[in-house]
């Protein structure tokens, strides 16, 4: 048994130098691991996550929800509603209503007396915003270029196929004075009665525009709304 420690040990001085070279790959691959960890909870802290979803229904009577998934706060500074059509699109700024009925509990003495409301404003992490129904904002829109509305509340245009609307919200996130956007379309399913089976998200998640290349993106949304 002497022998055979005596042995090892030789073994283990012998290639001391193999160990020690073994024992720093590895501690430089556990702090590589902490490092990427690191970097991730940082970049997550800095990267803007807002949702656009729909709520209470896949018809056009669901709900508009904004959320903030981000880990800091979010100023929403313009929401856009739009119309998709086949070779154009039918945009209304919705930031301000004026006697919107159905926010009125939401407002303030002195937004009720103005008859203003507005969803310019701080998202906190995880909070949301009610837009209105899908219903109303496509009415708000139809009425305001002067799009006919059938019976069942779909843009009646016989010229027009209309395909889609699209939610697209820019604000400020965090520190970052330069300006983020967001945007998810919703598909409109009818049957072969033209009756809106349900709204369909387009994709599985709400498209961010937060890099520095997208100020193209939610710049021209600007100019849609001017």
């Amino acid at each position: 048994m002497s022998n055979s420690m005596t042995e090892l040990w030789a073994w283990i001085t012998a290639n001391a130098t193999v160990f020690s070279g073994l024992t720093s790959v590895g501690m430089l691959i556990i702090w590589g691991v902490y490092l990427q960890l690191f970097l991730h909870s940082f970049r997550s802290q800095r990267r803007p996550q807002i949702i656009i979803n729909r709520g209470l229904g896949r018809d056009l009577n669901a709900q508009c929800l904004i959320s903030n998934m981000s880990e800091s706060a979010v100023f929403v500074e313009t929401v856009i509603v739009c119309l998709i059509a086949k070779d154009e699109s039918f945009c209304l700024d919705i930031t301000d209503d004026l006697n919107d009925t159905e926010q009125q509990n939401q407002q303030s003495k002195n937004e009720q007396e103005n008859g203003r409301w507005t969803r310019q404003g701080p998202l906190d992490n995880a909070d949301y915003m009610v837009m209105g129904s899908f219903e109303r904002l496509v009415r708000q829109t139809c009425e305001y270029h002067d799009l006919p509305l059938d019976d069942k509340g779909l843009p009646d245009d016989k010229q027009k196929e209309f395909s889609a609307v699209e939610i697209r919200v820019i604000g400020i996130f965090g520190s970052n004075p330069n300006p983020i956007g967001a945007s998810r379309r919703f598909i409109m399913n009818c049957d072969d009665n033209g009756h809106l089976v349900c709204l369909t998200p387009e994709s599985n998640s709400t498209r961010q525009w937060a890099k520095r290349r997208h100020r193209r993106v939610w710049k021209g949304w600007l100019k849609e709304i001017d």
